[in-house]
């Protein structure tokens, strides 16, 4: 089976909901670095005070503080783990190869959720997130309108303040200048599983679980 594994792609394709189910199937440690910092700064760790000095003013966290905390929560799972969304450059790529090797582990699959732009563009736009649950969904494919309450727990839907197009352009082009680099990057290295993510959830989530369980798309 391949277990070490890093999810990839741009927003909206789908990342957190196939790391969640891949977790829960496999049973494999799944985490992101946004998770990763939460964790240390609600337990006000020294290295999560000083991540949030980063974060409170807008800032990104600086790669060598990113590399700790990865590097702490992967001391212990070298052998199974999932990154969704990590990593985000090739700096950081190259950093992650060089503390698995440290310890004696490697990559055996990063997958990429490939979605094309203009449906990235539909699928933000049309998200809504419930004020009770947190629950993400989507206007047509989870709901049939805003005015719909969420299908989890019944809480009011709403859309978030960063779902707009300004924001959605700015994602775009961050993503096509640091992390779409990262594609030739696995792809030379024989680990990259090319996935349709527009094919839809299910479709998506067999076509991963072939990969994880040594197959073939």
């Amino acid at each position: 089976m391949n277990q070490r594994l890093v999810l990839l792609g741009p927003p909206a394709s789908g990342k957190g909901t196939q790391s969640a189910r891949i977790s829960a199937a496999f049973g494999i440690p799944a985490t992101s670095t946004g998770a990763i910092l939460r964790d240390e700064l609600a337990r006000a760790t020294p290295r999560g005070l000083e991540a949030a000095t980063h974060t409170r003013r807008g800032a990104l966290v600086p790669d060598g503080l990113v590399m700790e905390l990865v590097g702490d929560w992967i001391a212990t799972r070298a052998d199974r783990f999932l990154f969704d969304g990590f990593p985000r450059t090739v700096a950081q790529a190259e950093q992650l190869d060089l503390l698995l090797e440290q310890l004696g582990s490697r990559l055996d699959a990063v997958l990429l959720l490939d979605l094309a732009p203009e449906e990235i563009r539909r699928r933000m736009l049309g998200r809504l997130v419930c004020s009770v649950c947190g629950k993400l969904v989507n206007i047509g494919r989870h709901v049939a309108s805003e005015a719909e309450t969420c299908p989890q727990c019944g809480g009011v839907l709403a859309r978030r303040e960063d779902d707009n197009e300004e924001v959605l352009r700015r994602r775009l082009e961050v993503y096509e200048e640091k992390t779409a680099p990262l594609i030739p990057y696995y792809q030379v290295r024989g680990v990259l599983h090319r996935l349709d993510s527009a094919a839809g959830e299910e479709a998506v989530f067999a076509c991963v679980s072939r990969v994880v369980e040594g197959g073939a798309i």
